[in-house]
C-alpha cells in the first residue's frame, strides 16, 4: 500500500511544474504524507514475520520504504522528459535528506511499536500518530518562536516560505539528518537488545543478556538529547534570544522594540525606531485599531543572515500573534516596514491563535484578505504607479485575476504580483467608498461577502468600473504592467531554485566586473528557461561590454520577438548595449540608442538616468568622462562612494550648473548624511538642472533631506508643493501625502 500511495502521490505532483520534479517542495510533500504509511507498514511487517530476527524486520521495513520513494523518484524522472531538468543532483539530495531519511525512520518506528504492542490495530494507530505528533511539535515551534523554517525528523525540511526561491542544503540540514540517524540507531539497537524471536515479541528483560546493545541504545539516546538541546547553535531552530544575540543591538522606543546589527550607528538605529513608531501610529489612524503592546522589529544584516536565523531570505515576514516583524536593513524610510506593521496592528481584529483573517478562527488563513489589507493601508507607489493604477493596467491587459480566485488559500496559486495588487486595490476601494469599518469587518469575518453583505461579483463589477472610469494611466503603464504581471507564480515557475542560485552567482559576476563569467551564467539560466527576458537583457549588456556587439544585437533581436519582451526589459537590454559602447568610447553610437529610448514611454526614474547620459555625451570632454565614471564605470574597477565623489568633484570643476551638487546630494542622502546633503541639494536647485525630471527629483530629495535634518517646516512646504503640482504623477502625490503625515507625527512628538 505504501508503494501505491507513493506512486499516486508522485503522479499527482507531476501536474505542477514546481512539485513534479525532485526538489525541496516535492521532498516536503512526500515527507509529510508518506511517513505515517511507512509506520503502518512497519507494524504489518512485524505482525507477519514475528519469528524473524531484528535485522530482517528492520531491513524489510527500510527496503519497502526506499522502494516506495524509488517509485516516486522514477515517476519524477519520467516527468522530466517533458519538463526541464533543473538541478537533478540537487533535487535528489533534497529527496535523500528528506523522505529518504524520514521514511525509513517512520518504518523503523512502526517495527518497534509492533514489537512492543501485540494488538495490531493499536500498534498501527500509534505508529501512524508518531510522525504526525512529531510534525505537530514543529508546527508549535513555528507558533512559539520567530522561526518560520522547520527541520523535522519525519516531515523533511520546510524552508519557511514558498516565495523564496533561493533554497539550498546547508550545514544545518546535514547536521540535523545526522541527528535523525542517531535516533534511528537508538531505535534499532534498543529493539535488538529487547527482541525475542522465539517469544515473538520484545521483552525489556532481554537487555540483561544483550547489555552491550542496551548500553549502545542508551548512549545514542543521550547523544540525541544532547544534540537536540544544542539545536539553536547548530541552526536547527531559533529563538528571540538567539536572534537578539546574533544581531547584538537593541533600542526601545515609544511604540517599538528595534533589534538591529550591533555595528549600526546609534543615529541610524534611532531612525529605524522612529520609522517604526510612525508606522504603528499611522496604521492605527487608518484602520481605527489600537496596538496595545510594542511591536518588535528585527532588522537583519543580509538576506543570508535572515534565512539562517529565522527562515525567510528575500521575503519579509510578520507574526501578528507575536507582535513581531522580520526585515533586512534597507533604504530609509524602510520600503516594506509599513506593510509588515499593518499585519501586526490588523491582528488586533484578527481571529484565533494566529490573529489573522480566515476560516476556522484564522487557522485556515485567507491570504487574499490579509495581504489585501496590508497593501491597502500601506498605500505606496512602485515605479511611479499606485496599486489602483497597476490594477487598472492589469485589467486592461486582461491579466486581472477574479477575486474569487484569490479567496482563501487559492491566493497562493496565483502569481504574487497579480494577487497582491488585485486584493490591495479592491480593499483600498472598499475603504475609500465605505470606510475603515468595512475593512475591520472584512478582517474579522475572513469573508468578502460576509463583510459586504452582498455578492462578491457585484462589488467586483463596481470596483472594475471605478478603475476604468476614474483611474488615469500614464502612457508607460501598459508596458510596465506587462513586464510585471506576465511572470508566472511560484507553482508555475520553471526551475525557480536552480535559477535563483544562478542569479546569485550572476550578481556576484556583475559586481566584480567579470563579464566573461556573467555571459556563462546568463547562458546557463537561459538554457533552463529561455523566457527569462531580464537575464537575456543582462546577457546583451555583458556581450556589449566585451566588444561582442554582433552577439549582443542577436540577443536583443530575440527580445524583439516574436514573442516580444515587455518594453521595459527591451529598453533595459538596449541601454545595457549602449552603456557597453559608451565604456568602449563609442559615444556617438551610444548617444543614438539613448535618444531613441527617450522617445519611448518609460518610467520617470529610468528616463531621468538616460537624460543624464545624453547630457554628458553632448557636453563631451571632462564632463562626459566624469559622468561615465559614475554611471558606466570601467570593467574590473572599484565603484564605491569614494570613487563616486571623486568623479563628482571632477564634474564640479568642469560644469557650472547644478548637476554635480545634485549627484553629490544623492550619494550623501543614500548614506543619511543630511547635514552634508542639504547645502549640496540647495546649491543644485539654485544653479539649475538640465532636465525637468531632474528638477522634480531634486525637489523630492530636498524634502526628504530637510525632514532627516530636522527642518520639518521646510520639508512640509516642499511636499505640499509636490502635492499641488499639476505635473506630478499620482505616485508622487501618494508619496507626498505619506510624508506630510510623517511630518504631522513628528511635530506632535
Amino acid at each position: 500500500m505504501t508503494c501505491a500511495v507513493a506512486g499516486l502521490l508522485a503522479i499527482g505532483l507531476c501536474f505542477s511544474a514546481l512539485l513534479g520534479t525532485p526538489g525541496p517542495e516535492s521532498a516536503l510533500v512526500l515527507g509529510v504524507i508518506l511517513p505515517p504509511f511507512c509506520g503502518a507498514m512497519g507494524v504489518r511487517i512485524v505482525d507477519r514475520h514475528r519469528g524473524a530476527p531484528v535485522g530482517v524486520l528492520v531491513t524489510h521495513a527500510v527496503t519497502v520504504a526506499w522502494l516506495a520513494l524509488g517509485l516516486a523518484v522514477a515517476i519524477f524522472a519520467l516527468n522530466m522528459l517533458r519538463v526541464p531538468m533543473c538541478d537533478p543532483l540537487g533535487g535528489l539530495a533534497f529527496l535523500a535528506l528528506g523522505p529518504g531519511a524520514a521514511m525509513p525512520l517512520a518504518a523503523t518506528v512502526g517495527v518497534v511499536v509492533g514489537a512492543f504492542v501485540p494488538r495490531v490495530r493499536l500498534a498501527t494507530t500509534i505508529a501512524v500518530l508518531v510522525p504526525l505528533v512529531a510534525d505537530g511539535v514543529e508546527v508549535w515551534g513555528f507558533y512559539a518562536t520567530p522561526a518560520i523554517f522547520a527541520y523535522a525528523h519525519f516531515a523533511a525540511y520546510f524552508p519557511g516560505t514558498l516565495y523564496d526561491p533561493d533554497v539550498t542544503i546547508g550545514g544545518a540540514y546535514v547536521s540535523y539528518r545526522v541527528l535523525t540517524l542517531i535516533w534511528w540507531g537508538a531505535l534499532v539497537s534498543g529493539l535488538a537488545a529487547t527482541w525475542d524471536p522465539e517469544a515473538r515479541r520484545a521483552h525489556v528483560q532481554r537487555t540483561l543478556e544483550r547489555w552491550q546493545l542496551g548500553v549502545l541504545s542508551v548512549a545514542l539516546v543521550t547523544a540525541g538529547i544532547a544534540l537536540e538541546s544544542e539545536g539553536h547553535r547548530l541552526g536547527h531552530f531559533s529563538t528571540v534570544e538567539t536572534i537578539s544575540e546574533a544581531l547584538g543591538g537593541r533600542l526601545e522606543s515609544e511604540r517599538c522594540v528595534v533589534v538591529y546589527p550591533r555595528e549600526t550607528p546609534r543615529s541610524e538605529a534611532r531612525r529605524l525606531a522612529d520609522d517604526c513608531d510612525f508606522r504603528v501610529r499611522r496604521v492605527e489612524e487608518v484602520l481605527g485599531v489600537h496596538q496595545p503592546v510594542p511591536v518588535t522589529a528585527f532588522f537583519f544584516r543580509s538576506t543570508e543572515e535572515k534565512r539562517a536565523l529565522m527562515g525567510a531570505s528575500t521575503t519579509y515576514v510578520a507574526k501578528p500573534w507575536r507582535n513581531e516583524v522580520y526585515l533586512q536593513i534597507s533604504d530609509w524610510p524602510h520600503p516594506v516596514l509599513f506593510h509588515e506593521i499593518v499585519h501586526v496592528v490588523a491582528g488586533n481584529v484578527g481571529r484565533g491563535p494566529f490573529r489573522v483573517s480566515g476560516a476556522m478562527d484564522g487557522v485556515l488563513a485567507s491570504p487574499g484578505i490579509i495581504e489585501g489589507v496590508a497593501v491597502a493601508v500601506a498605500w505606496d507607489e512602485r515605479e511611479g504607479l499606485t496599486p489602483h493604477q497597476w490594477a487598472r493596467a492589469m485589467l486592461d491587459l486582461e491579466l486581472a485575476p477574479p477575486l474569487r480566485s484569490i479567496e482563501g488559500l487559492q491566493f497562493l496559486l496565483r502569481p504574487a504580483s497579480q494577487a497582491y495588487t488585485a486584493s490591495g486595490s479592491f480593499v483600498r476601494w472598499l475603504m475609500e467608498t465605505e470606510g475603515a469599518g468595512v475593512v475591520r469587518r472584512l478582517y474579522l469575518t475572513g469573508s468578502f461577502e460576509a463583510a459586504l453583505g452582498r455578492p462578491l461579483e457585484e462589488a467586483e463589477a463596481e470596483w472594475h468600473a471605478f478603475l476604468r472610469d476614474e483611474v488615469e494611466l500614464p502612457e508607460e503603464a501598459a508596458a510596465l504592467a506587462r513586464a510585471r504581471f506576465e511572470r508566472p507564480g511560484i507553482f508555475g515557475s520553471i526551475c525557480p531554485h536552480a535559477i535563483a542560485n544562478l542569479r546569485v552567482e550572476l550578481g556576484a559576476d556583475l559586481a566584480a566586473g567579470d563579464d566573461d563569467d556573467a555571459v556563462q551564467r546568463c547562458t546557463e539560466i537561459l538554457d533552463l528557461d529561455p523566457g527569462q527576458a531580464g537575464t537575456r537583457a543582462a546577457l546583451a549588456g555583458a556581450l556589449s561590454r566585451l566588444d561582442r556587439d554582433d552577439e549582443a544585437q542577436a540577443q536583443i533581436a530575440l527580445l524583439v520577438g516574436p514573442p516580444a519582451a515587455a518594453s521595459p526589459i527591451l529598453q533595459m537590454a538596449m541601454q545595457e548595449r549602449a552603456d557597453g559602447m559608451w565604456r568602449l568610447g563609442r559615444s556617438d553610437e551610444a548617444l543614438a540608442i539613448y535618444e531613441s529610448l527617450l522617445a519611448e514611454p518609460m518610467a520617470e526614474d529610468a528616463a531621468r538616468q538616460l537624460e543624464v547620459r545624453v547630457s554628458a555625451i553632448e557636453a563631451g570632454g571632462a564632463q562626459e568622462v566624469a559622468i561615465r565614471e559614475l554611471l558606466a564605470p570601467p570593467r574590473d574597477e572599484t565603484n564605491d562612494a569614494a570613487t563616486a565623489m571623486a568623479a563628482i568633484q571632477r564634474l564640479r570643476d568642469a560644469r557650472s550648473d547644478g548637476l554635480a551638487p545634485y549627484l553629490a546630494a544623492r550619494q550623501l542622502l543614500f548614506r543619511r548624511r543630511f547635514e552634508l546633503a542639504l547645502p549640496e541639494i540647495v546649491e543644485a536647485r539654485e544653479r539649475g538642472l538640465p532636465t525637468e525630471r531632474a528638477r522634480r527629483e531634486a525637489r523630492r530629495m530636498e524634502a526628504m533631506i530637510r525632514f532627516g535634518g530636522g527642518d520639518l517646516d521646510g520639508s512640509a512646504r516642499l511636499w505640499t508643493e509636490i502635492l499641488r503640482d499639476e505635473t506630478a504623477t499620482e505616485g508622487n502625490r501618494v508619496m507626498a501625502r505619506d510624508w506630510l503625515a510623517r511630518v504631522r507625527w513628528a511635530r506632535a512628538r
